[in-house]
This record gives C-alpha cells, structure tokens and sequence, in this order.
C-alpha cells in the first residue's frame, strides 16, 4: 500500500464543526497535500461519518480526491451504559453498510478494526474480508490499537494483509519506543508493554498510523500546556525558533523521522492548527535533536 500522504486528518471531532466549516477543512487539507481522512462508525455515534457524508452530497466531486478510512468494531449502548468489542463476521458487513450509507459513498479506501476483541476468529475476519473486498465496499484493510501477536495472528489465516495499525505515538507517549531503547534493563522504562511492535511493523512494511500524536497518555491534555514537561517545551521552542515553525511542528517532524512507514494523525480541525502539522513535513530535525527531544521529555535513554 502506497501511503497517500504523511499527514492524516482525523475527524473524531466533530460535534461543533458546522458542515461549511468542514467543507472548507477539507478543501484546505486538499490544497495542501493532505487527501487522507480518517473517520470511525463509533465517532459521535455515528455523526462525524453522516456530517462527512453531508458533505460529499453537496460536493460529489471531491471523492475522487480523498482516500477515505473508516473503522468498527466498537459498540456502545449508551442508554444503558454498556461498551464492547465485536469483530464478528455480520457486524463488520454491518457496520460497513452502515459507514457507506452515511458518508454517501459507495466504497471505503481503508477499513480498521478498531480494537482487539478477545472473541475474534480469524477465518471469521478473513471471510468479511474477502465479502467486502469481492463486492468492491472496501479496498485496503488493517487494525487500530492492535499488539503484534494478533495481527501476525490474523495475516496467518488470511489472505489480505494488514497495512495499517493505528497507534498511539507522540512525546507525551512514547512506549512504542522507549522499551526499544531499554530492552534487558532493570527498571520501569524496560517493561515491555507493546511486545516490540514498533520494529515488527517496520520489518514487514505496515504503516503506523500516529494517532493523539500531541496528547500526554491516554487523553491527558495537550503536551504543549503541560507544566511536567516543562523542559521539554523549553527544548520545543528553542527548535521551533531555529526552523521557523511551531512547536507541534517539531513534534510532527520528530514523529516522522522514524521512517517512511509512518503517518501523523492530526485530531484538529482547526485550520491554523493542521497547517502547524503539515509544517512538520517540511523540516528534518538532527539526529542529535531528535534524541536531546526525547531525553527532555523525561525519558531515559541508558
């Protein structure tokens, strides 16, 4: 799979996004070299996929431009406060007719697999896999939040490769990385919690897709406003004055020097603010700034 752009314009947040303002991020992402949309059945329960689609309706003509990529496997009932897992056969047909139906289009780019669930059949995964890709609904498939083990598990049984797993990847989380660096080290850095996903990833030529690329841990605030990494938006700004760009661009530029396989998910809609992102492709960061970088986030580097 050919990577369409290194930037990706995720559109999980929706909610207070009119349908022109989306149309005129979208617009701006195509001028500028970004035609990678990432979206999931599960984003405002379904909104950000029909207010996408709202958009293709008024403007049919910008399909063809777009590499359009949806995920499923999430259920959330919320009226009764229940969230699970399901990657069975009916509910990835289901949920692909659904996605289809909403973004008013009649094929996806790429479908993920949004998270593992602990009841997936392989050959199960592989018969809607071959279902969607024979029909023409889907034409490229991979996983999200995914440990290595599984995916090898389900190239195994299938005939379709994984391409993608989207992950998250960014200063303010950086496991995919750190355990690299402290492998056979007697302290919490070396704890393995990704299973060496980072260089299986590499070795077969999967695309890892950086998702809340600018967050601390799980949704913990922004890196760039928080207090405990201090030092590191010292160092970030230093970057940001000697190369002319902002500090999420020498965050975005720190990401994709680790290789050609990698993509930066952007979560902003913000016009301003995707631009700081695609600044990052234009500027490489030394060696020796991209692991100073890393040490002053608060990693150790042995």
């Amino acid at each position: 799979m050919v990577v369409e752009s290194k930037i990706v314009q995720g559109l999980m947040r929706l909610g207070d996004v009119s349908v022109d303002d989306l149309y005129k991020l979208i617009c701006f992402d195509l001028e500028n070299g970004v035609n990678y949309f990432d979206l999931s059945d599960i984003y405002l329960d379904g909104e950000s996929e029909k207010k996408f689609g709202e958009v293709l309706k008024m403007h049919p003509e910008l399909r063809e431009k777009m590499f359009i990529q949806t995920k499923c496997g999430i259920v959330k009932d919320r009226k009764n406060d229940i969230c699970y897992y399901d990657l069975s056969y009916d509910h990835i047909i289901e949920s692909v007719d659904k996605s289809l139906k909403r973004m008013n289009i009649d094929h996806i780019d790429s479908l993920l697999l949004h998270r593992p669930d602990i009841f997936l059949d392989a050959n199960e995964v592989a018969r809607a896999f071959a279902t969607l890709s024979q029909n023409g609904k889907v034409l490229h498939f991979g996983v999200s939040n995914f440990p290595h083990e599984l995916m090898k598990y389900l190239y195994d049984h299938t005939n379709i490769p994984m391409e993608i797993n989207q992950l998250q990847l960014g200063l303010g989380h950086l496991d995919l990385v750190r355990e690299v660096f402290n492998v056979n080290m007697e302290n919490e850095e070396g704890v393995e919690h990704t299973g060496e996903l980072f260089f299986y990833m590499k070795r077969y030529g999967k695309i890892l897709q950086c998702r809340s690329p600018y967050q601390v841990g799980f949704f913990g605030g922004s890196l760039f406003n928080d207090p405990k990494y201090a030092e590191a938006n010292a160092y970030l700004d230093e970057l940001a004055t000697k190369y002319k760009v902002s500090k999420c661009a020498i965050a975005t530029a720190f990401l994709l020097m680790l290789g050609n396989h990698i993509q930066v998910v952007t979560g902003s809609t913000n016009i301003d603010h995707v631009k700081e992102t695609i600044d990052g492709t234009k500027i490489t960061l030394t060696k020796a700034e991209w692991y100073t970088l890393y040490r002053k986030t608060g990693n150790l580097l042995p």
